[in-house]
């Protein structure tokens, strides 16, 4: 009886083991990497259209742009609209659906401290929804700094991301024209799971501008980490690297967390 009783007291126990290893267990390291891959391609996109200058936007055509938004100018204010709902015809190499408006604020870009901010209205990419509104300022000519809080990313499937995230740019430019952004920083939160995770940034990525406008919106080059909390001291890890060709359209490759490769674009 005694040992009846014994068993009976510990099948909670054997039971919330057991659920614990299962839950480790039955994670698709795969479809993790992926879901991770479209948030970092989209937060990646935002990252250009905030580090355009009001004045450079003034000059700047739709078809200059991936996707090639209407872009309107506020006559009262210096907000700048970009609205994919009317884009047109688009003739890119690379085409991705976008539907909705960005909305870049840059009212306070012209004072000593310059900041300026980019929000989404029922704006999506390639069907994954993005909400929230991006804080940008100025450092220097070349300079910029981001920071954004509780930026929501729902994919089409319904899983969503939280992400808190800090990132810095270097923007260069050639003959008064945008070549290349530069890319560094962090972002954490939950991920489709309810996990907390972080990106970080381990070396920058390298964007280049002649290939956004032919619809292209992955870096060219750099490395970027994707740690995920498993409960406890325990993380996973994913090391993303970046790699450059001859087109637009880099190499990117995953190295998942059981020692796999992982090829993720092209």
């Amino acid at each position: 009886m005694r040992k009846q009783l014994f068993l009976f007291a510990m099948l909670p126990i054997l039971w919330s083991c057991a659920e614990e290893v299962s839950k480790d267990i039955n994670t698709d390291l795969t479809q993790e990497a992926e879901q991770f891959y479209s948030f970092s391609e989209a937060i990646s996109e935002g990252a250009f259209l905030a580090n355009i200058t009001y004045a450079e936007y003034a000059r700047m055509t739709p078809a200059q742009l991936s996707g090639c938004p209407s872009i309107t100018h506020s006559l009262d204010s210096r907000i700048v609209t970009l609205d994919y709902s009317s884009s047109g015809d688009c003739a890119q190499e690379n085409a991705n659906e976008r539907t909705g408006k960005i909305i870049l604020d840059f009212t306070q870009s012209g004072e000593a401290s310059a900041a300026w901010s980019l929000s989404y209205e029922d704006y999506s990419y390639n069907g994954n929804k993005i909400e929230g509104k991006r804080e940008f300022r100025g450092l220097s000519v070349a300079e910029n700094q981001e920071k954004f809080e509780q930026l929501r990313f729902e994919m089409a499937n319904q899983a969503t991301f939280m992400v808190n995230g800090e990132f810095s740019y270097t923007v260069s430019r050639s003959n008064l024209k945008l070549s290349a952004l530069s890319a560094r920083g962090k972002a954490s939160g939950t991920n489709p799971a309810g996990r907390d995770f972080s990106l970080v940034t381990s070396e920058a990525k390298n964007q280049l501008f002649p290939c956004y406008g032919q619809g292209w919106n992955l870096p060219v080059s750099g490395k970027e980490s994707w740690i995920v909390s498993r409960g406890g001291s325990s993380d996973l890890e994913y090391q993303v690297t970046f790699n450059n060709t001859d087109t637009c359209n880099p190499n990117v490759t995953a190295l998942l967390p059981d020692g796999r490769s992982l090829q993720l674009n092209p």
